[in-house]
C-alpha cells in the first residue's frame, strides 16, 4: 500500500493563503455544454449547435461546429498535429482553425466513447499515446491505429487521468473497486497494476506538470482530497471535496466542497475569496487553470490570474532569427524579464522582449516573463524554453527531411519538374521552398512540417547553406 503522508500535523502545516478571481461575462447565454480548447477557445452549445468562441477576444466570431446532437457529450480535447482532435460520445472529429471534419478513428471502437485522455511520452519529446476507453474496452492509439487492451471489466463508469510513476507518466483507469495503472516501462513494453490503496478513490484527476517537475495525481477518497507526486506518496491534502476539476494541461487544481472552493496553485493550497460556484452549474476547466462557470443566464470566466498574453515563438522552438515577444497585459502590473536567470531588458511602446540569437549562442535558453498584479490574483509566469541553432548542414539536417517529405516528387524520378535532390536546387528558390512549407502548400499528399523542421531549415541559411 502507498503511505499516507498528513499535511498537517506531525509532518508540519502546508503553505496556504487566498486568492480573490478575476471574473468576467465571456457569453451572454447559459450553456450546458463547456470545452476548454488547449488554445484558448471554448466550446459550447447555442440554440442546439455546438459554436467555438475566443474569450479573449470579443471581436471574434463564433465558429460553428454542427448540431449538438450529432457529437454529443465531449469527454476530451487533445493537441495533434497543428489541430485539436476532440474525442465525443457522437464519434471523433477534428478542429483544425475553422474547419471541422469528423474522423475514421471512431469507427475502431466497438462503442461510444466514454473516456479519453492523451498521455505525455516519458521523454517529454512528441505527442504520446492517446487511451480512449469504451463502455467495455480500454484502447491505446498508435499511430492512428487502435490497439486494444483486453479488460474483463464494465467500463460504462470508468474514468481516466494521469498520474507519475517513477518509468514517467501513468494513465489511471478508475474502476468500481480499485484504480489500475497502465505505463510503458523503460524498454517500451505496456505495464500494468493495481495501485496500493486501502480504499477506492470516488473521483481521480491528474494536473500538469510544473516546469522542471512531473506530474500529479489527485484522488477523492472518503470525501477528502489526496495527492500522489513521483515519490509515490499517498499525501491527505486536508479538504473536504464534492466535485475535483482538474485538467492534464493545466498546474491548478479546483476542489469544491462544502467549506468553499479551494484553489491548488504555485505549490499553495488557497481559499477563494468572492467566487460564486454553484454546486449543480455545469463548470469546465482550462488549460490557464481558470474555470468556465454557467449559471443564470450566461457563461462566465473565474480566473485565479489576470489575463497575459505572450507572444513570439512557442515553448520548444528552435530559434535562428532575432525573435520579438510581445506582452500584453491588461492595467498597470509589475513585469519582469529574465533570460537564463539574468535579467532582460523590457521594451516599451509597444512592450516587448527582443532575442538575438547570436549573442545568446547555441544550445538551450530559458526566457522567463513574470507578471504581477496587486488586486489579489496570482502572478502570471511565462516562460519559453527554446533552441539556438545556426550550424544546421545539408547532409545532417536538410537532406533527412527531403528524403521524408520531398523526394517522392522532387527527385529524380518524381513527377515534379522542381527538383530539389541537391543543396543548389533549394538555394535557387530558398525563399519559395520556405513560403510552401510554412503556408501548408507543401508537401502535398503528406502531413505538414513541423515548425521545428521549418525552422532548421531556415537555420541551414543563417549558416551559409552548409554542406
Amino acid at each position: 500500500m502507498l503511505a499516507i503522508v498528513a499535511l498537517l500535523g506531525a509532518c508540519g502545516s502546508v503553505e496556504t493563503g487566498s486568492v480573490r478571481p478575476a471574473e468576467a461575462e465571456v457569453f451572454a447565454a447559459a450553456s450546458s455544454t463547456l470545452v476548454p480548447l488547449p488554445d484558448g477557445r471554448l466550446v459550447l452549445e447555442m440554440d442546439a449547435r455546438l459554436i467555438a468562441i475566443a474569450p479573449g477576444d470579443p471581436t471574434s466570431e463564433p465558429i460553428v461546429i454542427g448540431p449538438a446532437t450529432d457529437v454529443g457529450e465531449v469527454h476530451a480535447v487533445v493537441p495533434t498535429q497543428g489541430a485539436v482532435l476532440v474525442l465525443a460520445s457522437g464519434g471523433t472529429f477534428l478542429l483544425r482553425g475553422e474547419a471541422w471534419v469528423p474522423t475514421d478513428l471512431g469507427m475502431a471502437f466497438d462503442g461510444p466513447i466514454v473516456d479519453a485522455v492523451r498521455l505525455p511520452s516519458p521523454t517529454g519529446i512528441g505527442l504520446g499515446d492517446l487511451w480512449v476507453a469504451t463502455a467495455t474496452s480500454l484502447y491505446r492509439i498508435v499511430d492512428d491505429e487502435a490497439q486494444e487492451l483486453a479488460l474483463d471489466e464494465d467500463l460504462s463508469d470508468v474514468e481516466l487521468a494521469i498520474a507519475p510513476r517513477p518509468e514517467g507518466p501513468a494513465l489511471w483507469v478508475k474502476l468500481p473497486d480499485r484504480v489500475l495503472e497502465v505505463w510503458r516501462d523503460r524498454s517500451g513494453v505496456v505495464r500494468t497494476a493495481r495501485l496500493g490503496l486501502e480504499t477506492a478513490p470516488s473521483a481521480i484527476g491528474g494536473s500538469a506538470a510544473p516546469t522542471g517537475g512531473s506530474t500529479t495525481g489527485w484522488l477523492v477518497i472518503d470525501g477528502g482530497l489526496f495527492s500522489i507526486g513521483a515519490d509515490r506518496v499517498l499525501v491527505d491534502r486536508g479538504v473536504r471535496v464534492d466535485r475535483l476539476l482538474t485538467s492534464p494541461l493545466a498546474d491548478e487544481v479546483w476542489a469544491l466542497g462544502p467549506d468553499g472552493p479551494r484553489l491548488f496553485a504555485d505549490g499553495a493550497r488557497l481559499e477563494v475569496e468572492g467566487a460564486a460556484l454553484p454546486d449543480d452549474a455545469p463548470v469546465a476547466l482550462a488549460a490557464d487553470g481558470s474555470l468556465f462557470v454557467s449559471d443564470g443566464a450566461a457563461v462566465r470566466r473565474v480566473s485565479p490570474r489576470r489575463q497575459v498574453t505572450v507572444g513570439g515563438a512557442p515553448d520548444g522552438s528552435l530559434l535562428v532569427r532575432p525573435q520579438v515577444f510581445p506582452v500584453a497585459a491588461e492595467g498597470s502590473p509589475l513585469i519582469e524579464a529574465q533570460i537564463d536567470g539574468a535579467a532582460v531588458e523590457l521594451l516599451t511602446e509597444p512592450l516587448r522582449v527582443e532575442l538575438d540569437p547570436a549573442e545568446l549562442g547555441e544550445g538551450s535558453h530559458t526566457l522567463e516573463i513574470r507578471v504581477t498584479y496587486d488586486d489579489g490574483t496570482l502572478p502570471v509566469l511565462e516562460r519559453r524554453t527554446f533552441e539556438v541553432v545556426t550550424n544546421a548542414t545539408w547532409a545532417d539536417d536538410i537532406q533527412p527531411i527531403y528524403d521524408t517529405y520531398c523526394g517522392q516528387c522532387h527527385g529524380p524520378e518524381g513527377p515534379a519538374n522542381t527538383r530539389l535532390d541537391a543543396p543548389g536546387d533549394w538555394q535557387e528558390i530558398f525563399e519559395v521552398v520556405v513560403a510552401n512549407v510554412e503556408d501548408g502548400r507543401m508537401p502535398l499528399n503528406n502531413d505538414p512540417l513541423t515548425q521545428r523542421e521549418i525552422a532548421i531549415i531556415q537555420a541551414w541559411e543563417v549558416g551559409g547553406f552548409a554542406q
